[in-house]
């Protein structure tokens, strides 16, 4: 998916860069870094990032309860 033109006339620090997501072609002003570290386009802004899913699911977890090992019965 080509989102920059080839004859780009901007700001010379304004350079373009991949996706982590998508892989996309980007201006670097138009992407921002999510809490992983990864880049993201504006098109992937909307999901969560890998840390955010993780802390979701350690926080739903709840009590944890241990496991039994079998007993034998008696007569």
């Amino acid at each position: 998916m080509l989102t920059i033109g080839r004859k780009y006339v901007g700001p010379l620090y304004n350079y373009t860069d991949w996706c982590d997501y998508c892989g996309g072609k980007w201006h670097r002003t138009e992407m921002r870094l999510d809490a992983d570290g990864l880049l993201r386009c504006p098109n992937c802004m909307s999901g969560k990032c890998l840390t955010e899913l993780a802390e979701e699911a350690a926080a739903s977890v709840g009590k944890i309860e241990p496991v039994r090992g079998k007993t034998r019965e008696g007569p």
